[in-house]
């Protein structure tokens, strides 16, 4: 890394200390939100702070190394979707420790890339929570773009819903059930078996 891109991200830290909220952070531990720094700076103030910087690489490599909330959020923001290749995902899925921020991974970045319906796919099949999580918010917000999966991205999305409606943790139900109602109502799967086949399990389930 250039001396520049590590001043940048050594400024962009000490901002965090100057917009730190108390409360917030309180709030979000009392939410079994546990980070080992958590400055409490809202989502709003960071988007904020992210269009003083120009996106950058080596600045977001280095904030995402950071075991803090505020830098993992902004890495996210900083990172350019090109230069974001699959081999840097990679390191960045299997680093995730937080809900908060597998969810915000998708909004922010994951849902913009090139290979964002593989790299769900994959997601969703792993056994890791987090990467799970991820992997059907990508997938919720692609779907609710219009981009709906193949015949053979369907059967694989409806094999995985119905196995993690049944097996998954709580977190990962409620990840998977936010896709299949994305899914829900789209004409496009008026002929589909898995889709049907799907339903049918859904309804036994609720």
């Amino acid at each position: 890394m250039d001396s520049t891109s590590h001043d940048t991200a050594r400024k962009i830290r000490q901002m965090f200390r100057s917009r730190m909220d108390g409360t917030v952070a309180q709030n979000m531990r009392d939410k079994g939100m546990e980070y080992r720094v958590n400055w409490g700076v809202t989502m709003m103030h960071l988007i904020d702070l992210a269009k003083e910087f120009t996106p950058d690489l080596h600045v977001a490599l280095e904030l995402w190394k950071d075991d803090v909330r505020e830098s993992k959020l902004m890495a996210l923001l900083l990172m350019p979707v090109k230069e974001f290749t699959p081999d840097i995902a990679a390191v960045w899925t299997e680093s995730l420790r937080t809900q908060e921020i597998a969810e915000m991974a998708a909004m922010i970045l994951f849902q913009h890339l090139d290979y964002a319906p593989q790299l769900a796919y994959r997601l969703i099949s792993e056994s890791d929570t987090l990467r799970q999580i991820l992997g059907y918010s990508i997938l919720s917000r692609l779907i609710a773009r219009g981009e709906m999966p193949d015949a053979r991205g369907l059967e694989e999305l409806a094999d995985q819903i119905k196995t993690a409606m049944g097996d998954g943790s709580l977190a990962v139900r409620h990840a998977a059930y936010n896709c299949f109602r994305k899914l829900d109502g789209c004409d496009i799967l008026a002929d589909s078996p898995f889709w049907h086949a799907l339903c049918h399990d859904m309804e036994q389930k609720h």
